[in-house]
């Protein structure tokens, strides 16, 4: 995934990723991220080889000996490896590298370590800037979320929990923004039963759930991708002979299809309606369009997509076993930690614009 990132900046973006940040020299073995903490820096590697793992045990004594009872006695998992032109860290809420992750060195590794304030503001001053490393980080996070729905079905771990808070999507966006997707878009009504699009097939509309829910169903990839495209030809339901099994459920004010805005036109599952659903869709030249005419709608855009990228990953480690850790009563507070029923502050006034905002686009659209 070397040119997944770097391929979406300009040379004045990395010239100045260069001159913000400084080269920190990590030695194999040394732990970069715990886990549950915070970083205050995002990470480019430049050299070298690192690991994300997971550990199952955040009870204590009484986690160990649940852990015993489900015979795993290895209670840290290693689910990522980041290597060159990879990127590690978070940034304003958006967790790059899940905070449930510890990130160690695997080799001798170079990384340039740019300070999450310093970057932040830079995407504040400059939408040209933001909206490309947004790409970069959303291409990124969409082939991570590929390789774990991988791993995912080996470990034949059911569903992924919905993912929370969607309102802070609409949050991110201007009112504006909205205003264009309303305008652009047209109101499509699904069935209970019908198929949205299919595994292999071409991805070819942005989609928003406002009213329904819909199935995305996945299975393992064969050796030869061409012939889970080409088989449909001949076979319209399971061309290979494997059955989809269904990993996540999507709600309303969920976004489908937004692969289509970051180079990936193919759809890796199959989404299903379980409920008859309405959509506001969005053509994808119609999308493309404006996202290139308007660099502050692709920032936000951008943005948006890795928020849902982010937490469907979030959801998806979770569903392994593993996750952070919940706050019990009479526990004492380690402030530098993340729980996982814990608000982040910084995004708290985004879900109450986000509610509203996306309220307001139903009584536009007359949907109830």
């Amino acid at each position: 995934m070397i040119d997944l990132f770097h391929k979406q900046l300009s040379n004045s973006d990395i010239q100045w990723l260069k001159e913000n940040g400084n080269i920190e020299k990590i030695a194999s073995g040394d732990v970069l991220i715990e886990q549950g903490r915070s970083p205050d820096y995002l990470y480019l590697v430049i050299s070298g080889k690192l690991s994300g793992s997971i550990s199952q045990n955040q009870g204590g004594r009484l986690g160990r000996v649940f852990a015993a009872l489900e015979e795993d006695q290895d209670l840290e998992a290693e689910i990522s490896s980041f290597n060159p032109g990879e990127v590690i860290g978070k940034i304003s809420a958006l967790e790059i590298t899940p905070g449930i992750m510890t990130v160690k060195a695997r080799q001798n590794s170079d990384l340039l370590a740019i300070s999450s304030a310093k970057l932040q503001e830079k995407i504040a001053d400059d939408f040209g800037f933001a909206a490309r490393f947004y790409r970069g980080i959303a291409t990124l996070l969409s082939e991570r979320w590929r390789q774990l729905v991988q791993h995912f079905l080996r470990q034949q771990k059911g569903q992924i929990p919905p993912l929370e808070d969607v309102p802070l999507i609409f949050g991110e966006l201007s009112d504006s923004d909205v205003d264009w997707m309303l305008g652009a878009g047209r109101l499509i009504q699904i069935s209970a039963g019908e198929v949205l699009i299919r595994n292999g097939q071409q991805i070819e509309n942005l989609d928003i759930i406002l009213q329904g829910v819909m199935a995305v169903l996945v299975k393992e990839e064969q050796p030869n991708r061409l012939f889970s495209v080409f088989g449909l030809l001949e076979n319209d339901e399971q061309p290979d002979g494997l059955l989809e099994q269904e990993i996540i459920r999507l709600y309303r004010g969920e976004i489908v299809g937004e692969a289509i805005a970051i180079d990936k036109p193919t759809s890796t599952s199959t989404l299903t309606a379980l409920e008859n659903s309405i959509l506001l869709r969005i053509s994808e030249q119609q999308l493309l369009v404006k996202l290139q005419q308007d660099v502050g709608t692709a920032s936000r855009f951008y943005r948006v997509v890795c928020l849902l990228l982010a937490g469907r990953l979030q959801g998806l480690i979770s569903r392994l076993g593993y996750g952070k850790g919940r706050y019990q009563i009479g526990q004492s507070l380690d402030l530098e930690t993340a729980y996982e029923d814990e608000i982040d502050l910084d995004i708290m006034d985004n879900l109450t614009l986000g509610g509203a905002r996306f309220d307001w686009m139903l009584k536009r659209l007359k949907v109830s």
